[in-house]
């Protein structure tokens, strides 16, 4: 239970650094309009990156890219709980 607590924790925090004033995505595209045609250059890679992972990571086993993918949510997750704890 507290695994999907916290996958649930993270989902949120990513969704918020993501579309918070200045967050990531902000930072991306300003990154790609500034840089073009470089900056379209490692968008595409980095698409072309998570796809190749993808696909090495499902053909070792087929939920591999879902359980990395829990993983990491968790793992932001508590780091989202404890960024929110360290002030105190």
């Amino acid at each position: 239970m507290l695994i999907f607590v916290l996958i649930w924790v993270g989902v949120g925090s990513i969704a918020w650094n993501l579309f918070k004033p200045g967050g990531w995505l902000y930072r991306a595209i300003d990154l790609i309009v500034r840089n073009q045609p470089t900056g379209f250059y490692y968008l595409g890679l980095g698409v072309l990156g998570v796809l190749a992972g993808k696909v090495w990571l499902d053909s070792i086993e087929p939920r591999a890219f879902r359980h990395l993918l829990c993983a990491a949510c968790a793992f932001a997750g508590t780091l989202f709980i404890l960024g929110l704890l360290l002030p105190l």
